[in-house]
């Protein structure tokens, strides 16, 4: 009967961390998912496998996976044309693009929203200052590499998360 619990939480936790992993594609925190996951886990098992140093270490990954998807796009728009104006665009670009296209194409809006509207922030700052169309159109298109490299790096943080919790689980 232990041995059965023990497979169902497995089961339980890999079905969750999956979800968060996906959640990831529609905006959504799936690395604090993962610390969620990893917390309960670990409460219902007492802290045998998963301990606090194990959920302490993740949590650090999901700040610095979130605070690099966080500012990207910021740095990489701000390394093309440095104006806080500019920054600030890409920042709230970033987020009102991401909540706009999160109810389009099954959820996978909210990820190009984000990129668009960090695009679309980084280029109207850029006009606002009196920028050309082609110094727009270069600080939109870096504001938006960066936003997409910061979800590729915030994407492999959680897949890291996710190996890291099994290892300590299993």
């Amino acid at each position: 009967m232990e041995t059965a619990l023990f497979v169902l939480g497995l089961v339980l936790l890999f079905i969750f961390c999956l979800a968060a992993l996906l959640s990831l594609v529609v905006g959504l925190p799936g690395t604090f998912l993962i610390v969620a996951a990893a917390l309960v886990y670990a409460w219902a098992t007492g802290f045998a496998a998963v301990q606090w140093s194990t959920v302490g270490w993740l949590l650090l990954l999901a700040l610095v996976g979130e605070g690099i998807e966080l500012v990207s796009g910021t740095v990489s728009a701000a390394g093309s044309r440095p104006s806080r104006r500019v920054t600030i665009a890409v920042l709230i670009g970033g987020v009102i693009g991401g909540i706009v296209g999160t109810p389009f194409l099954l959820g996978v809006g909210s990820l190009l929203g984000a990129l668009m509207g960090a695009f679309g922030g980084a280029a109207l700052a850029v006009a606002s200052e009196g920028g050309s169309m082609g110094s727009a159109v270069k600080t939109g298109l870096a504001a938006m590499r960066g936003r997409l490299l910061g979800f590729i790096v915030k994407a492999s943080i959680a897949v890291v998360m996710v190996v890291l919790l099994f290892a300590a689980a299993i």
